[in-house]
C-alpha cells in the first residue's frame, strides 16, 4: 500500500518538527548547517522506524498508515525550548482490513501485533549498527550521530509503557522482549 498524500503530509510535518528539536543537539557552526544534519539524522531514524511497522503491518494483510499527532508535535516543540527532548509525533495506525479488499476483516493477533510493532525498534537497531560500522571506516560525527539515535530511539520505544512498541512486545514474548530490549540499552551506551 503506498502512502497518500495526507500521510505524506504528516511525515513530513514530524519530520521537519523532530528536526527542529534535534537540531538544539547537532553541533554545527550555523544553524542551517545543523538543521540539515538533524533532518537526515531523523529520516534515518524516525522514518525508518515508521516505514518498518507499515511494511510488516502489509505484509500479514493489513492496511496501515503513519498519522501525526499534532498535539505530541505541540508538547514536543515547547518541551525543546527548555533542553527537554521528548517527541510523541505520531504513530503508523493498523486496520484490520486488508488494502486489496475492503471487505476482508480479520482480528490482529497478539504476535502480529507483536512484530509490527517489533518491527520499528529492529530497524533502529540495524541502521544504528549500519552506521556504527561506517563511524568505525570513517570517523564521520554524523554516522556516529545517526547510530546512537538509531539506538536510542530502539531503546526509547522498547519500554513497556502503552502505547510504546515495548508494550506489545512485552505483552506477547517477555524473553524475545527482553533480550531486544537489553541489546537496545548496550548499543545506546556504546555509540
Amino acid at each position: 500500500m503506498k502512502p497518500d498524500k495526507d500521510e505524506i503530509k504528516d511525515i513530513c510535518i514530524s519530520v521537519l518538527v523532530l528536526s527542529l528539536i534535534f537540531s538544539r543537539l547537532v553541533p554545527a557552526e550555523n544553524f542551517l548547517t545543523s538543521l540539515e544534519y538533524s533532518i537526515l539524522i531523523t529520516i534515518f531514524c524516525f522514518v525508518i522506524h515508521e516505514f518498518a511497522h507499515r511494511f510488516v503491518a502489509n505484509y500479514y494483510g493489513f492496511a496501515a498508515r503513519y498519522v501525526a499527532w499534532p498535539l505530541g508535535l505541540v508538547i514536543a516543540l515547547f518541551l525543546s525550548v527548555f533542553g527537554i527532548v521528548f517527541a510523541a509525533p505520531g504513530a503508523v495506525y493498523v486496520f484490520p482490513y486488508s488494502p486489496k479488499f475492503a471487505f476482508e476483516v480479520r482480528p490482529l493477533t497478539r504476535r502480529e501485533n507483536a512484530l509490527i510493532s517489533l518491527a520499528g525498534p529492529l530497524s533502529n537497531l540495524v541502521t544504528g549498527a549500519v552506521f556504527l560500522l561506517l563511524s568505525l571506516i570513517s570517523p564521520a560525527w554524523l554516522f556516529l550521530a545517526i547510530a546512537h539515535f538509531s539506538f536510542y530511539l530502539a531503546f526509547f520505544n522498547l519500554l513497556p509503557v502503552p502505547p510504546l512498541d515495548g508494550s506489545k512486545v512485552f505483552a506477547w514474548n517477555s524473553k524475545i522482549y527482553l533480550a531486544v530490549l537489553a541489546l537496545s540499552a548496550f548499543l545506546t551506551f556504546l555509540a
